[in-house]
């Protein structure tokens, strides 16, 4: 009995004493990779449009610093092999040109960035938007929680060469950080579409909402479905992703060293909205 209870004292000091050492874990460091945020997004409302292509690298899970990629050669070539170079704000990793004209529905682009000895591409196909025709407002309950609710309203129209569209939405309260989404004419195509958006619980009346609308590529909605699915999963450092979030950005020089991000165009439709003061449901 004697040798049990010191059996047990041995282990519980241990475990007591394993709380407070400090344990330093060596994680395998990949080596950086680049991504690509590439918009390409046409403003009806703009003379002339401001497009941008954002370089960075992947870096280690808990540094807190994104590492920006300048430095890098990068333009834009249209469907009439016309080279439109981007220029970088100083040392920001963003790069940017006014010089593309608005296109026409089915006008392709290829973008082009050189860096680190290795060429990548990446090629696109502008789409029209419809036009975000209403915004309704009203405010409901949730889960005993009153919330403003607003439904965006735009027409589909069915498309001769696919069997669906699919729509890239974003909305934004005020400076506050975007909510994007994306939806499918799945269940309603050839009809009036119906988005919804529900303010969280600190929207006040005076609140400016900010609404983008843009029809995209079936790829861009993959890209960007699994993309949220991975967010909404959670995960962290020690979690095996589900897998590989697949972009449109290709290595031409050494394919096996795959670039992260994506390429879009996007004939850009926005509006926005002021919320105002309703009663309680």
């Amino acid at each position: 009995m004697k040798t049990f209870k010191h059996i047990i004292f041995i282990v519980c000091s241990l475990i007591l004493s394993a709380c407070t050492k400090i344990i330093d874990i060596d994680l395998p460091t990949a080596e950086p990779g680049l991504v690509v945020e590439g918009n390409l997004d046409f403003n009806p409302s703009n003379a002339i449009d401001t497009l941008y292509i954002k370089l960075s690298l992947t870096t280690d899970y808990f540094n807190p610093d994104i590492p920006k990629v300048s430095n890098a050669v990068v333009w834009v070539e249209d469907f009439q092999n016309n080279r439109y170079p981007f220029q970088e704000f100083s040392d920001t990793g963003i790069y940017f040109s006014t010089e593309i004209q608005k296109p026409q529905e089915g006008d392709s682009f290829k973008l082009h960035i050189e860096y680190g000895n290795d060429i990548y591409e990446a090629t696109e196909t502008y789409i029209k938007s419809p036009k975000i025709e209403e915004v309704i407002q009203t405010r409901e309950k949730f889960f005993d929680e009153s919330r403003y609710v607003l439904r965006v309203y735009y027409q589909d129209e069915l498309q001769n060469k696919q069997k669906y569209n699919y729509y890239y939405l974003m909305f934004q309260k005020d400076s506050h950080s975007p909510q994007p989404r994306v939806v499918s004419n799945e269940f309603s195509a050839g009809n009036r579409m119906e988005t919804l958006y529900i303010a969280n619980e600190n929207t006040q009346p005076g609140n400016l909402i900010h609404i983008q609308l843009g029809q995209i590529s079936r790829n861009y909605y993959d890209f960007i479905y699994a993309f949220f699915d991975a967010i909404n999963n959670g995960g962290g450092p020690f979690q095996t992703p589900a897998g590989q979030i697949v972009g449109n950005v290709k290595n031409m020089t050494s394919p096996e060293k795959e670039a992260l991000g994506y390429f879009r165009i996007l004939d850009l439709q926005t509006t926005q909205h002021v919320i105002y003061e309703q009663p309680n449901p």
